[in-house]
């Protein structure tokens, strides 16, 4: 990803906040209307569904788009089958992927049963995610197809979206999550957000909103967002670095400390993202470069941290390698960790996994040091810091 365009767009973004400010403003605006109108167990369903969504026509009411609109007329008919499907959707315990795709396809039932002569349900991801954001505007973002894909374009993003596909929508959130590490570092622009923010406004401390609002006006207001310069490939900003891994042991040391755990996640977290990026458009260039037509897939973000390893990408024959990514802005020597379901995959695929661990990254220039590791990881693993209890009753 291009780090020099996102921050060439957040100064265009200042330059113009103004003239966007008044024509996206109707977003927090909304966000407001609903947080204090919203009561999911309300007596009459119907009547508060409105009062929350009356400021949405934007968003979700424009042209030949009518979400709310269904909405309305399903709350109106069944208004406790509507009640029940924000609950399952709102409910954060349960999987993401799991709760969107089944409003989709009970929306879809619910639509067939009550026999509306309107073919099309519109509830669509795009909808979807902004009932998500209305919701909780501190962990979702707006989103729209086009404008990621156009984004992804615009900023060098290494992946290509596909239309009413989930994974899109993830890595979508997981693109936002990166804008918005470089949002809440410009001062000037979070002075002149606050700005906007009135009686009316959802206070957005967060600035998940401002950060779609970025992304929106950078696709909208291309003629203001003026740079256009070609970043080096992945290959050149990538280099390899002969290294013999030779892992020591260490002993446990008892000391006393006081570190910001959560800023230091948050950063290792951003830099982590920003390494598998990089990782992810060099196997896109090495598959092209060998004409073999498949698209390495990110794995950590299409379907979840957990599965041990980040990217699936192919070799010279075709064959399937699963790609850990480690990633530090600090030296060769710096300590990593690897994860229980990790160590299991790099032995399961040992003949297919591959360890890449990126050192001195340069998140200005997105570029880095690195070398590789092939086989699994048994002889890394030799500094066991935590412990898994599993009790019986």
């Amino acid at each position: 990803m291009n780090s020099k365009k996102v921050k060439e767009i957040i100064t265009c973004y200042k330059r113009h906040f103004g003239d966007i400010h008044n024509e996206e403003i109707y977003k927090w605006r909304a966000v407001k209307c609903f947080q204090e109108n919203w009561n999911i167990d309300a007596y009459d369903f119907l009547i508060m569904f409105d009062k929350s969504f009356s400021s949405t026509k934007n968003l979700l009411d424009s042209g030949k788009y009518f979400p709310k609109r269904m909405l309305h007329e399903y709350a109106k008919r069944e208004p406790e089958i509507i009640r029940q499907l924000f609950k399952n959707l709102y409910n954060e315990d349960e999987d993401l992927i799991y709760r969107v795709s089944t409003f989709k396809s009970q929306i879809i039932a619910l639509h067939n049963n009550l026999k509306i002569k309107v073919p099309n349900n519109y509830q669509d991801h795009r909808a979807i995610l902004v009932y998500l954001c209305l919701r909780y505007p501190d962990i979702y973002y707006l989103f729209k197809f086009k404008m990621f894909k156009d984004f992804a374009h615009l900023v060098d993003y290494p992946f290509r979206p596909k239309s009413n596909d989930i994974q899109t929508v993830l890595e979508y959130l997981s693109l936002c999550d990166i804008i918005r590490a470089e949002v809440i570092k410009d001062k000037d622009l979070l002075q002149l957000h606050n700005t906007r923010i009135k009686d009316r406004e959802y206070a957005d401390t967060s600035y998940h909103i401002l950060t779609q609002d970025i992304i929106y006006a950078a696709v909208k207001h291309i003629d203001k967002f003026e740079s256009r310069e070609l970043q080096e490939p992945a290959s050149s900003r990538l280099v390899k670095v002969d290294k013999t891994i030779i892992p020591k042991s260490d002993k446990a040391i008892l000391k006393g400390t006081f570190t910001n755990y959560i800023e230091n996640e948050k950063e290792k977290k951003r830099i982590g993202n920003l390494g598998e990026l990089l990782v992810l458009q060099f196997e896109q260039e090495k598959l092209n470069s060998l004409k073999i037509k498949k698209e390495p897939i990110h794995i950590s973000k299409s379907q979840g941290d957990g599965l041990g390893y980040d990217i699936l990408s192919f070799d010279e024959n075709g064959n399937e390698i699963f790609i850990e990514v480690k990633t530090t802005v600090r030296g060769i020597n710096t300590p990593f960790y690897i994860t229980r379901n990790e160590l299991e995959k790099s032995t399961q695929q040992s003949d297919n996994f591959l360890l890449y661990r990126l050192y001195e990254f340069d998140d200005k220039e997105n570029k880095a040091k690195y070398y590789e590791k092939r086989g699994n990881l048994l002889d890394l693993c030799v500094n066991p810091i935590l412990y898994r209890i599993v009790l019986e009753e």
